[in-house]
């Protein structure tokens, strides 16, 4: 392995921790007019309403968000100490910080729903803005224009596994985790550890699936990512949930076999040329082939220029039956 030493750190997902954690969200409650009261969140809230004898209904009150923070200080404090904590445990000479630029091709995509369409409503923490700029301005952030800060990552981990480099990508973002090449994800691991190959999945106490590596990836096709707002089974009308998607995939041992069970879940939610609208109103003519494709480039992350996964090739190459 060359002398090579690098952590490159999704700075979206730096700037979001930090300034969350130095604010105080509650929410402050009234009734016709008149306050009622500041509880924790509306869970807390409608589970007071709940224990309370002769409450109106929870959609009689107004709720207004209320955000209070820390000084600025701290959350750019905050900033630094996270990033000398990934660098000490990626034991990495060099570190560099990505932050989201203008555009994402993701954007275009012709989903029912937009990509990530669900967050416009997201309440943002206050001091957001400033802890991006803070990584600009301080840490010489790079700018992921066109795409993802995510595929700016992988692209760095993906030249690292082919160059024999250690260069770690640094997230929590489970996208990662098909990614080839090293990963830091600080919130669950204490070293990087190096992702290629089949992989694997597994399946907590709790019934939430993880994994590593294109099986994961493969997954991800299939269950989608709610919090990225695509479904690949949303136009189906079908049931189809993250145990459904494991069940299918957990004792396969190749790549023909995950992209065939693939395949065949596509084709039965999608039997037959249809046509949809998509979030921005154009009518598409859609099959199980076309809407694979789609959601494939949701979840595969870009490595280097022009790269993408073309679903009928690797049908193809694999020898799938299609």
């Amino acid at each position: 392995m060359s002398e090579v030493s690098l952590s490159v750190v999704d700075g979206d997902l730096i700037a979001f921790k930090a300034s969350a954690a130095c604010e105080t969200r509650t929410i402050d409650v009234t009734f016709n007019g008149v306050f009622f009261g500041n509880f924790p969140n509306r869970t807390k809230f409608k589970a007071y309403l709940k224990e309370t004898v002769g409450s109106p209904p929870f959609e009689e009150f107004t709720i207004t968000d209320k955000q209070e923070v820390e000084d600025l200080a701290n959350c750019l404090h905050t900033i630094k100490v996270m990033l000398q904590g990934i660098q000490y445990k990626c034991k990495t000479k060099e570190q560099r910080v990505c932050v989201q630029g203008e555009g994402n091709f993701r954007d275009y995509l012709l989903l029912p729903t937009k990509y990530k369409g669900g967050r416009t409503d997201m309440i943002k923490p206050l001091y957001l803005k400033q802890a991006k700029e803070y990584l600009l301005s301080r840490f010489k952030a790079e700018q992921a224009h066109g795409k993802e800060t995510d595929d700016v990552c992988a692209a760095y981990a993906y030249e690292g596994y082919v160059k024999k480099q250690y260069i770690v990508q640094c997230s929590t973002d489970k996208d990662s985790n098909s990614n080839v090449g090293w990963l830091f994800n600080w919130d669950k691991m204490e070293a990087p550890e190096k992702i290629e190959g089949l992989g694997h999945l597994s399946r907590n106490d709790k019934g939430a699936v993880s994994g590593k590596g294109r099986k994961w990836f493969v997954h991800q096709c299939l269950f989608g990512d709610r919090s990225d707002s695509y479904i690949p089974y949303q136009l189906s009308g079908m049931k189809f949930g993250e145990k459904a998607s494991f069940d299918l995939l957990k004792d396969l041992t190749t790549d023909k076999e995950c992209w065939q069970v693939m395949y065949d879940q596509y084709k039965i939610w999608y039997p037959a040329d249809f046509t949809y609208e998509a979030w921005n109103g154009e009518i598409v003519n859609g099959n199980a082939l076309q809407q694979m494709q789609l959601y494939i480039d949701c979840a595969h992350m870009r490595r280097f220029a022009g790269d993408r996964v073309v679903a009928q090739d690797v049908l193809t190459k694999l020898g799938v039956q299609y």
